[in-house]
């Protein structure tokens, strides 16, 4: 006997040969004595029936001799795929996230995205992962960084991803000023929208086209055309005006830049008016003590 083959192995070979042999022997002697002197098609149907119950006879008795191994086999193969799956996890996760990106149409090539904080245009993607070239956020500008990300593609199953508009298509582009010192609130609300209006002017047509066919594709209401403030308050309550714009993306940089400070300049020129009176007063009541410390006679009366 081959020294891989154990001993109980060994055992159930030959109980399983002699069960194949009797069961084929009890089979053959049936057959010739309940066919023999009938009609073909009665010997063929007692034939057939003879061979079903052999065959079930055979697969009975050999699974109860064989059950025990069958089950240890069973328990190691369910162990290795067991391990196979955990080994494989990540994998398996990067291509369910190329399936949901596939299905899903959640982007292409070219588009730019967030994800997980990370901000960059997809310029390849794969089974595995995805490649993006980094952006920073609009607040910094829209030109890349020069770093290239790989990101696996498991990140979809996990994280949101949006979709950013792309340079030269009109969004919504928000930004929120805070004052320290107070200020008449009408009239800063009234000055700040002036400024939106005088920034947009030059794509009011243009913006309110594309809105019209932005909303027609998606068949929701985006904020936009045009602009809108509002006025609020801090924790610390501070004004604060919250400003939408809805103008190109790549010009939101430079649109919130010349709001802001066409906006303070605008404050700064209603102060200027208060800051000379109270210059003009601190003046005179300089002049007054100058004049009190150089006349003793009349500090004394």
């Amino acid at each position: 006997m081959p020294d891989f083959i154990s001993q109980k192995v060994a055992d159930n070979l030959g109980l399983s040969l002699a069960i194949l042999l009797g069961l084929l022997a009890c089979r053959w002697t049936a057959e010739f004595w309940t066919t023999r002197g009938k009609d073909a098609i009665a010997a063929r149907q007692r034939r057939f029936t003879i061979r079903a119950v052999t065959n079930a006879l055979i697969a009975v008795c050999l699974l109860g001799v064989w059950l025990a191994e069958i089950q240890n086999l069973v328990f190691s193969l369910a162990a290795v795929m067991v391990a196979l799956v955990i080994a494989t996890k990540e994998l398996l996760m990067c291509v369910g996230g190329a399936m949901l990106r596939l299905g899903g149409h959640l982007f292409k090539v070219g588009d730019r995205i967030e994800l997980n904080g990370l901000h960059g245009e997809v310029i390849d993607h794969g089974l595995f992962s995805t490649t993006i070239m980094e952006i920073p956020p609009v607040s910094l500008g829209h030109a890349g960084t020069g770093r290239r990300l790989t990101l696996p593609n498991s990140l979809f199953l996990a994280c949101p991803v949006r979709v950013e508009p792309q340079p030269r298509q009109f969004a919504p582009h928000r930004f929120t000023v805070t004052l320290e010192r107070p200020v008449p609130a009408a009239h800063a609300l009234n000055r700040l929208e002036a400024s939106a209006e005088a920034a947009l002017a030059e794509d009011t047509e243009r913006a309110a086209r594309f809105h019209r066919l932005a909303v027609a594709k998606t068949g929701v209401d985006i904020a936009g055309p045009g602009y809108e403030v509002t006025l609020g308050t801090s924790d610390l309550g501070k004004l604060q005006f919250h400003v939408m714009l809805y103008c190109l993306t790549q010009d939101a940089r430079a649109l919130e830049q010349t709001i802001i400070i066409g906006f303070l300049t605008d404050l700064e020129n209603l102060a200027m008016p208060d800051a000379e009176t109270a210059r003009t007063k601190l003046s005179e009541s300089w002049d007054a003590l100058a004049r009190k410390l150089r006349d003793p006679r009349s500090n004394a009366a």
